[in-house]
């Protein structure tokens, strides 16, 4: 591996990361129901600035991710957010935007920022309320954006049954690999490993009482093969191989991390998580959208030096099974180092905040099990990728 040469000045690290429970966007039964997105996100900001010890008039910037920017979430909700959080009226604020890559783009953006000896302290967050905002509401898409492909590429269902048809992926190779995602999940949650990743939050539990929540409600103990043959294909009806239990669910969550450069974590006292050593975007196709990981992942390791191999841990996020098999399957990975903890289709995939979510639950893998590298990546609607490597700080 070619180690990237920086100064301690210029070199960001992630002094610390955390993250609410994962809830299910369910008017009835969503354990964040009754509770406000910009609520979530500023509980996690103000968690993660007192994990880390930052002295809070050192923050200089905050970025939050969001996908839906209305009602509760916007106006640059990130400004809302901080002030919510107790954050210093001198930190300036901003909300950012990539769909699914949102809060993992506000953390490059961070990145840049220090490796560019601007903004130093960084609070970044995401999140998203899609029992509220529902996905997709109100968005007009001009039409004449897709010209030069089908407007079928706005369902991101039907670029993952492409994917499936087209890599030749089963129905039951899908079912197979959801149902090891919710396995791990349980294992994670059953024996206490989210614990020091989730920060209890007040909500609702399924009888309507006031309650803390400290556990993803998505993650299904009792996920099974029969269950999952008996759903019907929810984007192509009778001849589609995607269902509701191959499809990560619709999901209201924040989680945030405290990113600034190692030599002002090391002025302040403060012990980083992990050094960020790349991050990389890329376009693809809006058809060929959930594989946007892979051309991410290999811009990164092109321009990093770092080889693939020495890569001990990976997040994909787990849009769909299929999307996250096909990237697996594409960079010929090890699924026993890809989502040990379990992915998105169990834990849940809340748009702008899953980006911080997959990090924070990856660098905890990584300081659990001592892995030097890891790396987290995305797939974003309409054709894009995003990636980021972390380096563990021993």
């Amino acid at each position: 591996m070619t180690r990237l040469s920086r100064s301690p000045e210029t070199t960001p690290v992630v002094v610390s990361c955390c993250r609410t429970a994962i809830g299910r966007s369910d008017a009835h039964h969503g354990v964040f129901r009754k509770v406000r997105g910009d609520e979530l996100a500023a509980l996690v900001v103000s968690e993660a600035v007192a994990r880390g010890r930052v002295p809070p008039e050192c923050i200089e910037d905050v970025l939050v991710g969001v996908t839906q920017q209305r009602a509760e979430l916007g106006g640059n909700v990130a400004r809302t957010i901080a002030m919510l959080a107790g954050v210093p009226f001198s930190a300036a604020a901003c909300t950012t935007n990539r769909l699914c890559g949102s809060s993992l783009q506000g953390m490059s953006q961070a990145c840049h920022s220090i490796m560019a000896g601007a903004e130093d302290v960084h609070v970044v967050a995401g999140v998203e309320h899609m029992q509220h905002l529902p996905m997709n509401s109100e968005i007009d898409f001009h039409p004449q954006a897709f010209s030069k492909s089908s407007r079928a590429v706005l369902s991101m269902g039907l670029t993952a049954e492409y994917l499936a048809s087209s890599r030749g992926i089963s129905r039951k190779a899908q079912e197979e690999y959801a149902l090891e995602s919710h396995r791990r999940a349980t294992q994670a949650a059953d024996t206490g490993f989210f614990k020091s990743e989730i920060v209890e939050c007040q909500g609702l539990n399924a009888n309507g009482v006031l309650t803390f929540i400290d556990r993803d409600q998505s993650i299904r103990s009792d996920a099974n093969l029969a269950a999952m043959k008996q759903l019907k294909p929810v984007f192509l009806p009778k001849i589609g191989s995607i269902t509701a239990a191959t499809s990560a669910p619709m999901s209201d969550g924040a989680a945030a991390m405290v990113v600034m450069s190692e030599a002002t974590a090391r002025r302040h006292q403060i012990i980083p998580m992990v050094r960020v050593l790349s991050t990389a975007v890329i376009g693809v196709s809006p058809a060929l959208m959930g594989m946007g990981p892979v051309y991410a992942t290999r811009k990164l390791l092109h321009r990093s030096g770092i080889h693939l191999r020495d890569i001990g841990l990976f997040e994909i996020n787990e849009a769909f099974a299929a999307q996250a098999m096909a990237c697996v399957e594409e960079l010929k990975l090890d699924h026993d180092r890809v989502n040990v903890c379990g992915g998105s289709l169990a834990i849940g995939h809340p748009l702008g905040a899953s980006g911080a979510r997959i990090s924070t639950t990856l660098i905890h893998a990584m300081r659990d099990r001592q892995v030097h590298l890891g790396l987290a990546t995305m797939c974003i609607g309409l054709g894009q990728g995003i990636a980021v490597v972390f380096e563990l700080i021993e």
